[in-house]
């Protein structure tokens, strides 16, 4: 049986260039996910995929990196497909894991496809440091002006509100409201 693999990193991707490769590739059955592919042991997908396969089956991927992102979680796939004598092989990639070409490929792809996740991450890390060079915010949008918190203090020391009342009045939660308050007067 061919049993196919496809696996996108984030929500807004798509799988569906993947499902249709894999269907004309003769996959009777597909797994598929939405999650990231840093290790092997979160993506619940894949170790259904592994556990599924029979010996003499065929695992396809449409390219190594879409199963692993790492030479070791490439490798750990690999041995568990040999103890089950089940081949590996990648639509878009000349990889097989039945030949010494294969194996030297699946050696030789994972190292890059390894390097290439480095080499991203430290794209993003340098465009997020000089993002905030720039005065580029991120996370979450303030949900209290510095403004709203003097008045949230001001209603507090009146004592006629409680802090749900004055959290209340300005939208936000009681812990939320606690927080700014708190931070204001670490300022002072």
């Amino acid at each position: 049986m061919k049993v196919g693999y496809a696996r996108v990193s984030s929500i807004g991707q798509n799988l569906e260039a993947q499902i249709e490769i894999l269907k004309e590739f003769g996959c009777e059955k597909i797994f598929q996910e939405k999650k990231s592919g840093k290790t092997m042991d979160n993506r619940v997908e894949l170790q259904n995929a592994l556990e599924f396969v029979r010996e003499g089956d065929i695992f396809i991927v449409t390219r190594l990196d879409r199963c692993a992102r790492s030479t070791l979680d490439l490798l750990k796939i690999s041995e568990i497909l040999e103890k089950k004598n089940v081949e590996m092989k990648a639509t878009h990639q000349e990889f097989d894991s039945t030949t010494s070409t294969g194996r030297l490929m699946r050696g030789l792809l994972s190292v890059v496809s390894e390097f290439e996740n480095d080499i991203r991450k430290e794209r993003q890390a340098e465009g997020i440091k000089s993002a905030l060079k720039r005065g580029a915010k991120f996370g979450a949008k303030r949900k209290m002006t510095d403004n709203q918190v003097v008045e949230a203090m001001q209603l507090q020391k009146k004592g006629e509100m409680t802090n749900q009342q004055i959290a209340d009045k300005f939208g936000v939660g009681r812990s939320t409201l606690l927080r700014y308050v708190g931070e204001w007067k670490k300022k002072i």
